[in-house]
């Protein structure tokens, strides 16, 4: 069945257009198309590919950057395993929960705390934060300076699109 994304999903990305550590080392050169489309079945079967190379790795994780765009950027993320804790100083997070489950942890601070990069912190685990179970379908939006974690639990899986939205105040500041 080739359905396109769901409304609510369709309608965040276009409300955008007006992480990452995990990519891969070479993001995808700026898009200046005027429409991306991306099918259900294609961003699944692209998602259950990188879930099975997930499992095959000690960290658990495959993320990859789709597009690049002024502003923002899509990234499709499997995990199999708990993340580090994370803090974007200049962006936004927002998932769109494909499949599988997590608990993502917001808030509190990071232990062992590293600028691993400019604007971006890593660290152990998130110390103090409040817990949201995440499930298929779920829509979560981590604002910048939110420390975060995602926790998968043992023998499970979490497929999820995620929208990084660069805060308003750096936007300029990166063209």
């Amino acid at each position: 069945m080739n359905r396109m994304l769901p409304l609510a999903t369709l309608t965040i990305a276009a409300a955008l257009t007006a992480t990452a550590a995990y990519a891969q080392a070479t993001p995808p050169p700026m898009d200046t198309n005027p429409i991306d489309v991306r099918t259900e079945a294609q961003i699944d079967q692209q998602a259950h590919e990188f879930l099975d190379q997930a499992r095959k790795r000690p960290d658990g994780i495959v993320s990859v950057t789709l597009e690049r765009y002024p502003g923002h950027y899509t990234m499709l993320t499997a995990r199999t395993k708990p993340g580090g804790a994370e803090l974007h100083q200049h962006f936004n997070d927002i998932f769109i929960v494909l499949d599988g489950e997590a608990t993502e942890v917001i808030g509190g601070t990071i232990e062992d705390a590293k600028e691993t990069t400019p604007g971006e912190i890593r660290g152990k685990r998130v110390v103090g934060g409040t817990e949201h179970p995440m499930h298929k379908g779920d829509v979560i939006h981590i604002a910048p300076n939110t420390p975060h974690q995602t926790v998968v639990p043992e023998g499970k899986y979490f497929l999820y699109y995620v929208i990084k939205v660069q805060a308003p105040d750096t936007a300029t500041a990166a063209k």
